[in-house]
């Protein structure tokens, strides 16, 4: 296709001239005789270059050029001044407003000609890298960054394609999601390019699993990494006969034998889910969302980590796939409550804080019990803006609450729990910072809580995050302590404030002598290593005396008040005044 041209020239003989010249060289040309003439003319054809002369009548060469290049449609075109005026000044002029080239009247044929195809090449070198940059970046929007493979985006579009052909042929497709369940941990402890290494050695060895002698029956095969923590497999079709369970027993047996980075082995923990797509009209991002469910009962099974669903599975996977997708939407709807269960000191029952406690109310299915949805939410990553929004509705209820009358006295502080996710997220300190920030609370008032086996799970990167609260001036405290496998040593090196028994030592505290025993070593451990002591679910007067005279420093529990919303704390403040457990 020949380059397409616009003369703007006033002058009669030199725009006939240049028309005639320009189509004798095979240039398609469009002339006006003046800057708005050819201003229109550029609009409706978008040449690829644009002659113009100078000085016009109703639109000189330089206003065309500044309406050229304020109009996204065309400002990309080159264009080329031509003026019987050699000032210097007037030339920088037309540069400065966006002109590519300039040439002095009179000029020579050849002269012309080679500015025209200087500017036509750069614009096609232009066109060319921009549409190499277009391919990468949509390669890029379309597949991992680590692997290579198709990611979400792209693998729903071609789930979608494998649905519509399975319909057509009669395919049972199958899919299988391949989860690497220590993912996180090896995040912590890895460097970046090893950790790439071994996911991509994982990604190569599902391959070379799915295209052998295993498979040859499954027919075409297309794997993909929709997260980072999984892989997935989609399938053709599944053998008649087969004993499902048995083939993905032998595949996790593979899978799950050591990858080599450098000198270093690191064993996967693998858990797989199957889904077989045997009913049709699930849309593929449903599809998908059941799958990560299905793969989230794999990581739950205790010793089997392998779970095997169809789409017509048992009402209950619909349910929990209901508040898989639901839980996304969860801060959007406005459907998350903040609850707060208060805390008093143990000697003379005065507040001395609250613990944040997260509720999801779904808008038709009603409140939610934290058992259901929290493992879900940390299984499908929500559970980080969740608990940045927990965050922030305890900061703004803090903050509100110290500066309030009725709450004159000591201080009130706030306790959040960080989940494994969050505490494992790059910018959780830049996330309670904003928090901070945004409800004005002083950091001294914000307590964070961990539980054992999140602080155990990376030592190194446990001291380093608690020791970047404490210099941000937070409180920090161990939660659950007990039920973990804390080792001393390093419980003593973390720069902890606060030590929480948990309830399951508390419940039985007035009966069981093992009970108390471990409560009183708890209490003991925690003051000799400089921390206070909060027992949580105390619910009786005899649990509070008990553990007053241990020497527990804080109660949290039903004796003094249930989880309550923000807007009831001033009603529970006021019974609480007039009440003495003694």
């Amino acid at each position: 296709m020949s380059a397409r041209i616009v003369i703007a020239e006033d002058e009669t003989d030199i725009r006939t001239n240049l028309k005639r010249m320009l189509g004798l060289e095979g240039f398609q040309v469009w002339a006006g005789q003046n800057g708005l003439e050819a201003l229109e003319l550029v609009r409706q054809h978008t040449p690829d270059l644009v002659l113009s002369d100078v000085m016009m009548p109703e639109m000189t060469g330089h206003q065309l050029i500044q309406a050229i290049r304020q109009d996204p449609r065309i400002s990309h075109t080159p264009v080329i001044l031509l003026t019987a005026r050699a000032d210097r000044q007037d030339v920088r002029d037309g540069m400065n407003l966006g002109a590519d080239d300039y040439l002095t009247k009179p000029f020579q044929r050849e002269e012309l000609l080679g500015s025209i195809r200087s500017r036509l090449e750069k614009v096609s070198i232009q066109q060319m890298a921009a549409q190499r940059l277009a391919a990468q970046s949509h390669h890029l929007a379309h597949h991992d960054s680590v692997t290579d493979l198709p990611n979400r985006t792209h693998f729903l579009l071609l789930l979608k394609a494998a649905l519509a052909a399975a319909r057509q042929q009669g395919h049972q497709p199958m899919l299988w999601a391949v989860g690497l369940d220590n993912l996180p941990e090896m995040t912590q402890v890895m460097s970046s390019g090893a950790l790439a290494a071994c996911v991509c050695q994982m990604a190569a060895r599902i391959d070379q699993v799915a295209r052998g002698q295993a498979f040859e029956d499954w027919g075409r095969c297309i794997l993909s990494r929709p997260a980072d923590d999984r892989f997935v497999l989609l399938f053709e079709r599944m053998p008649q006969g087969l004993d499902a369970n048995e083939h993905a027993q032998a595949v996790l047996t593979v899978l799950s034998q050591p990858i080599v980075a450098g000198d270093e082995q690191h064993f996967p923990r693998i858990s797989m889910g199957l889904l077989s797509l045997d009913q049709e009209g699930f849309p593929p991002e449903n599809v998908l969302g059941r799958l990560d469910i299905t793969l989230t009962q794999a990581r739950q099974h205790p010793v089997q980590k392998v779970c095997i669903q169809t789409l017509q599975s048992s009402q209950e996977l619909g349910a929990i796939f209901r508040l898989h997708n639901d839980l996304h939407l969860s801060v959007e709807r406005n459907e998350l409550r903040a609850l707060f269960q208060p805390q008093v000191d143990a000697l003379d029952n005065q507040l001395v804080g609250f613990e944040a406690l997260m509720r999801w109310e779904h808008q038709q299915l009603g409140l939610i019990s934290p058992v259901r949805f929290i493992p879900l939410a940390e299984d499908n990553g929500q559970i980080v803006p969740m608990g940045r929004w927990i965050l922030h509705q305890a900061c703004q209820n803090a903050a509100q609450w110290n500066r309030h009358p009725d709450f004159e006295g000591r201080p009130v502080r706030m306790a959040v729990n960080l989940s494994l996710r969050q505490f494992g997220d790059p910018a959780i300190a830049q996330h309670i910072q904003e928090a901070l920030d945004q409800s004005g609370l002083a950091p001294g008032l914000l307590e964070l809580e961990i539980t054992e086996g999140t602080a155990m799970l990376d030592l190194q990167h446990t001291l380093k995050l608690l020791k970047q609260f404490k210099q941000m001036g937070l409180q920090l405290a161990i939660d659950d302590f007990g039920t973990g496998y804390s080792s001393l040593a390093y419980l003593k090196r973390f720069p902890l404030d606060v030590l929480k028994i948990d309830q399951s030592f508390v419940r039985n505290l007035c009966t069981d002598e093992d009970d108390r025993a471990i409560a009183q070593a708890v209490i003991m451990l925690a003051h000799s290593l400089g921390m206070k002591v909060i027992a949580e679910g105390v619910e009786h007067p005899a649990q509070h005396h008990l553990l007053m005279d241990m020497g527990c420093d804080e109660i949290q529990g039903y004796l003094y008040g249930k989880p309550m919303a923000a807007v009831h704390v001033p009603s529970w403040l006021e019974q609480h005044r007039h009440r003495h457990v003694r």
